[in-house]
């Protein structure tokens, strides 16, 4: 198991640069939450903070296959 070290749950079947996107994901999602919680408001799921996460970073939603 060490081949995985470092890298999050899930995560062992992603390229690269898949591995680099969804790690700056989790990185801008995590401080969209604390920020959220720090405000004293209900907090952001982690789900609306992912997709926040996306836009702020310029990503297009994915669309489902017709």
């Amino acid at each position: 198991m060490d081949h995985y070290a470092g890298r999050r749950r899930g995560c062992r079947n992603l390229t690269d640069p898949q591995a680099e996107l969804a790690e700056r994901l989790a990185v801008r999602a995590e401080a969209l939450r604390a920020e959220a919680g720090q405000a004293g408001g209900e907090g952001l799921s982690v789900a609306d903070a992912v997709a926040l996460a996306a836009v702020q970073l310029g990503l297009q939603p994915r669309t489902p296959d017709a």
